[in-house]
């Protein structure tokens, strides 16, 4: 890695982590807040509403997601024509796909108490709630075009600033709604809207200044360019569709068998582990650029090197957190939500491992996933996660019709089979699609999960321990135990030379400092 790749790609991660403290911190913050005013049972239905918004970015998947290999790939051997085209084509769809989509979820929004379980007061603000929602996807629809920008200049620090920028928007308005008017359940999905539009401003400013070479055009429309990337996206909205059904139908299927009480609190129990989903797709799309750059010029065998280094720094800043939430989850769960039975907690922090499970495994391997784009090799995954996703549904329904514990079913089925084809199919394929021995990064993969039991066990032990009081004891504990972790997990993780390498980095660093 060239020292200026390498040098952005710090700013990357630095900025990903960043973008993801904030989000958290504002979970944290909004999340008891928000169950506290408009209850748990209202609660549900924001999370069921970004669900059905996650059901609806399917269509535009197939577009958006593939857009910026194509135009990173030609932009850098240097076609700039072909990367006009090719942003002026997704664009003009996407403006087309964003009016369509605009007309359905008005039919929809107006049909959605006669498809959900809703509580008969709750029935209005809930169709505002999805009204917001879906205003924001039509809204991202046609932002998504322009965070290529970013991508192919390999800036994704400029998209985690943009983020936490609309994130602190997003929560001032919610803060100026609850303080200003009694408290609605759509506040949430009304900011998020508002953060939306900004987002749209940032995006096509961000263009302008980074990328002014690549011209929009709409006269540059060329369906076959369009069907070119249908051609290839279909196989990311298939895999959207497999995420949906091996997880985003958690909340209906709780919503339609067992209540919005469960609802509610399945909602609760996926907040904290979503975010560190998210913060682990956004830290494997930090290392996606500069994979697509190798990838354009060929060198194959720097680009496995990379694959395996990049798979263990995602490790070491994911291995802290997620085994610390697991050893200390019914603690964290005690003090977040003080309204909750021991029960409820305990109900909650079971569902909470059990989501985490997928991301735990997904930690290690990541960055190989996006190999899959980058090569452009994305049925044989997809055709994985379909069947993953059917059996899952399935197991979930018949459990909420035999079982007491349907709920945990609903939780675990999809977290567990996608954590198995983490560990197992993703590193195989990837050293498939690059034409190396399938055993090429499993070493490397079996040195992360060894490093993250260690650090679990550790957790545990310590948890046992020590007696956490309040907020205060808590955060200090956690304080040590993070340190501590972190120093553990760098031996575990990093050979002699990796860590005289991570040494010298550091070093020069400071000094510049």
């Amino acid at each position: 890695m060239s020292k200026s790749s390498g040098k952005q790609m710090s700013i990357n991660i630095i900025a990903s982590i960043v973008s993801f403290g904030v989000t958290i911190g504002i979970n944290f913050f909004l999340t008891p807040y928000l169950v506290k005013e408009v209850g748990t049972d209202a609660y549900g239905f924001i999370g069921l509403a970004n669900n059905f918004v996650q059901y609806a970015t399917i269509v535009t998947t197939a577009l958006n997601a593939i857009s910026g290999r194509f135009i990173s790939i030609a932009y850098h051997k240097g076609d700039i024509d072909r990367s006009s085209k090719i942003f002026s084509s997704v664009l003009v769809a996407d403006l087309f796909l964003a009016a369509v989509m605009l007309i359905l979820s008005a039919v929809f929004v107006g049909l959605l108490d006669l498809i959900l379980n809703i509580p008969e007061n709750l029935i209005v603000s809930v169709k505002i709630t999805f009204g917001f929602a879906f205003l924001t996807f039509v809204v991202s629809t046609v932002t998504a075009i322009f965070t290529t920008a970013a991508f192919v200049k390999n800036r994704i620090d400029i998209n985690s600033i943009r983020d936490i920028i609309s994130n602190l928007i997003k929560v001032t308005l919610i803060i100026l709604l609850f303080a200003i008017f009694p408290a609605q359940l759509y506040f949430v999905t009304l900011a998020s809207f508002g953060s939306g539009v900004f987002l749209l401003l940032a995006n096509i400013t961000v263009k302008k200044k980074i990328l002014p070479e690549v011209k929009i055009d709409i006269r540059k429309f060329d369906i076959s360019i369009v069907k070119i990337l249908l051609a290839s996206g279909i196989w990311l909205s298939l895999s959207q569709l497999c995420q949906v059904l091996s997880s985003g139908l958690d909340l209906l299927i709780c919503n339609l068998t067992l209540g919005t009480t469960l609802m509610g609190l399945l909602s609760i129990a996926k907040t904290v582990p979503n975010s560190i989903g998210n913060l682990t797709v956004i830290l494997g799309s930090v290392f996606t650029p500069h994979y697509t750059i190798l990838y354009a010029k060929q060198k194959i065998q720097e680009l496995i090197t990379e694959a395996k280094f990049t798979t263990k720094i995602m490790s070491f800043i994911l291995t802290v957190p997620i085994a610390g939430f697991i050893a200390f989850g019914r603690q964290f769960y005690t003090l977040w939500q003080p309204t909750k039975t021991p029960d409820e907690i305990m109900m909650i922090q079971i569902m909470s491992i059990l989501t985490c499970i997928t991301f735990l495994c997904s930690s290690q391997t990541q960055s190989l996933m996006m190999l899959n784009t980058v090569c452009n090799k994305l049925r044989l995954p997809v055709f994985i996660n379909l069947g993953i996703g059917i059996v899952s549904v399935v197991v979930a329904i018949i459990s909420c019709n035999i079982s007491d514990y349907g709920i945990y079913f609903i939780a675990g089925t999809s977290s567990i089979l996608m954590g198995l084809r983490a560990l197992i199919f993703t590193p195989a394929y990837a050293a498939y699609i690059l034409k190396q021995k399938m055993s090429t990064f499993f070493p490397t993969v079996i040195r992360n999960s060894v490093a993250f039991v260690i650090i679990l066990v550790l957790y545990f032990i310590v948890g046992n321990i020590l007696t956490i009081t309040g907020w205060l004891s808590f955060i200090a504990i956690c304080l040590v135990v993070g340190i501590l972790g972190y120093v553990i997990s760098l031996p575990l993780l990093f050979n002699k030379a990796e860590l005289i390498k991570l040494k010298t980095k550091v070093n020069k660093k400071l000094k510049r400092g």
